[in-house]
């Protein structure tokens, strides 16, 4: 049986006007990056990447895990292990 230890992953992501419309100089300076709180079972971490998912079948015999994201440490501000009593 495998455990999987449940994490919240702070990171930067990029910032985008997604609606189309045009931005004026003073409005695009004015844009920073995002910050993203995102939480999961930490399926895998290596020096370039951490791979956590959101969702786990409740049997681990399954081996499957749903809204999975794959984040390059390099965008990494902080890794926490959440505890659960």
């Amino acid at each position: 049986c495998m455990t999987y230890t449940l994490m919240k992953v702070v990171w930067i992501d990029t910032v985008e006007t997604s609606d189309g419309s045009w931005q004026s100089k003073e409005e695009l300076l004015e844009s920073i990056p995002a910050s993203v709180d995102s939480v999961g079972y930490m399926i895998k971490q290596n020096d370039d990447y951490i791979v956590i998912s959101a969702d786990k079948a409740t049997n681990d015999d399954d081996d499957l895990f749903g809204r999975c994201q794959v984040i390059p440490k390099g965008v990494v501000k902080s890794i926490q292990e959440i505890k659960i009593d």
